[in-house]
């Protein structure tokens, strides 16, 4: 543990604690809040509205929006994907402190129960992209899915604990149950459309990213072979390679053959500077190779909640975009 988390913990209330809760859930409101109250227009029309809600309404409307004579575009930016990622970064502590308390085990049955939920928001995100929400569009898109997923995963753990006290059921197994019967209807949603259009349906486009996906995590299996490979085949980091592989496999096939351009900032960018196609697809490797080194090695240092946490969370932050791009390329959109 680092000196500056040693002194922080020191001074907030214990881990898990009515007092910690309380800390924990109203802070941000009451900083926001504050804020917005103190300067409404900077913060809201110039932050809120354009970078962060602006873009979600013209999402939902297809095309910018203006409000108070401010346009939003849809799409990531450099500060709503920096807010996004600073906001799952803040959750972490409450998501230990809630699987804490209902004596959930941080284990690989636990990580790949999550995986069809996460799989299921991708394919959500899809159908909002084809049009097939209709008034409920506005809930399955980027950050409103975010809550969306993360309710439904929480009410999941809670009916598990439920099952596994009752002797029942497993946690594990009712958050895949609730994650796989979710994402097998989005998935044929989203199939069910494509063959009753006229458009072209391209299931080699699924087949190929998948296909890309499992042989680079099967690569990175054979080759830790050639190093200290026990700690780097654990079933999270082979989850990790795959998650991030799926997303940079669906950028290869949509820029190289297809015509898309990544949506994310920083991809988006290092792809404009090079113009190179695979340069997503280089970058993933490097930074996901990078990271996954690292926590294999920091694995006997780290406490074991905080370690499942991140490396969990560097396959679940590519899964859901390996599907969302893998659909909407499938049906054209």
């Amino acid at each position: 543990m680092s000196t500056v988390t040693r002194r922080v913990e020191t001074v907030l209330p214990d881990t898990g604690t009515r007092e910690w809760w309380v800390l924990f859930l109203l802070a941000p409101v009451a900083l926001i809040g504050a804020v917005l109250l103190a300067f409404p227009t900077l913060v809201y029309d110039r932050f809120v509205w354009q970078y962060l809600w602006g873009p979600v309404v013209a999402d939902a409307a297809g095309q910018p929006v203006t409000h108070e004579g401010i346009r939003a575009v849809s799409g990531y930016n450099a500060v709503n994907t920096v807010t996004y990622l600073a906001a799952v970064v803040y959750s972490l502590p409450g998501l230990r402190a809630y699987l804490d308390a209902l004596n959930v085990s941080f284990d690989t049955r636990l990580a790949y129960g999550f995986a069809p939920i996460i799989v299921a928001g991708g394919a959500m995100r899809a159908l909002e992209d084809i049009g097939l929400l209709g008034d409920y569009a506005v809930w399955f898109i980027t950050p409103s899915i975010y809550f969306v997923v993360t309710a439904v995963t929480v009410l999941s753990l809670g009916v598990g604990a439920l099952a596994r006290d009752r002797d029942i059921g497993s946690v594990p197994s009712t958050v895949g149950l609730v994650g796989s019967v979710w994402a097998v209807g989005a998935v044929g949603w989203a199939l069910w459309y494509g063959l009753s259009t006229t458009a072209p349906l391209r299931l080699w486009v699924p087949v190929a990213t998948t296909g890309i996906a499992l042989g680079v995590t099967a690569l990175y299996y054979w080759g830790t072979n050639f190093v200290d490979g026990t700690q780097l085949r654990h079933p999270l980091f082979l989850l990790a390679v795959f998650g991030q592989t799926w997303d940079a496999a669906q950028n290869l096939i949509g820029v190289t053959f297809l015509g898309y351009s990544p949506k994310l900032v920083i991809t988006n960018f290092v792809y404009q500077a090079t113009g190179f196609s695979g340069s997503t697809f280089v970058l993933k490797l490097l930074v996901t190779g990078g990271i996954v080194w690292y926590l294999a090695d920091a694995k006997d240092e780290m406490s074991h909640t905080w370690w499942w946490l991140m490396t969990f969370f560097i396959g679940a932050i590519g899964l859901p975009m390996g599907v969302r791009g893998s659909l909407r390329m499938m049906l054209g959109v």
